[in-house]
């Protein structure tokens, strides 16, 4: 009987082990307060620390060329350049979180979820903000 108790033990132990563990919240959706005037460079990378709809604060922008709050599904204005498709906003702007951090920094950082990969985004800067975050596996540049 003493060791059903323990087996059931050791259950309830890992059962409320597993649901501690939260959800990161990398790869949520998110929109950046700030859209630079002409959207978003598809060469550049865009961070916001401090996104409130983001449990990380990290909105991050990857890849997309133009305003994520400007949908060709909603039906864009005439000769409108920074128009982009639903599919690249939901590709290319997620919530994040830094996965490194400048050696002494003491900055915490996180581990990446399934589908994501800690690549390095900003090598310039203060500790604050520079160093590697969570990105997509799909949207990394291909290899040559």
């Amino acid at each position: 009987m003493s060791r059903n108790w323990l087996e059931l033990m050791g259950f309830v132990a890992l059962a409320l082990f597993a649901g501690a563990c939260a959800d990161t919240g990398v790869g949520d959706a998110c929109v950046p307060e700030q859209v630079p005037a002409g959207g978003f460079l598809a060469s550049e990378t865009y961070l916001e620390t401090s996104s409130v709809q983001c449990a990380t604060r990290v909105c991050l922008v990857r890849e997309l060329d133009g305003d994520p709050n400007n949908l060709q599904e909603d039906g864009c204005p005439l000769g409108e350049d920074t128009c982009v498709p639903e599919a690249d906003v939901t590709d290319s702007v997620y919530c994040s979180c830094r996965c490194g951090a400048p050696a002494g920094s003491g900055v915490p950082t996180c581990a990446c979820p399934g589908g994501f990969t800690c690549e390095e985004v900003l090598e310039t800067g203060g500790d604050g903000l520079r160093g590697s975050y969570c990105v997509r596996e799909e949207l990394e540049p291909a290899s040559e």
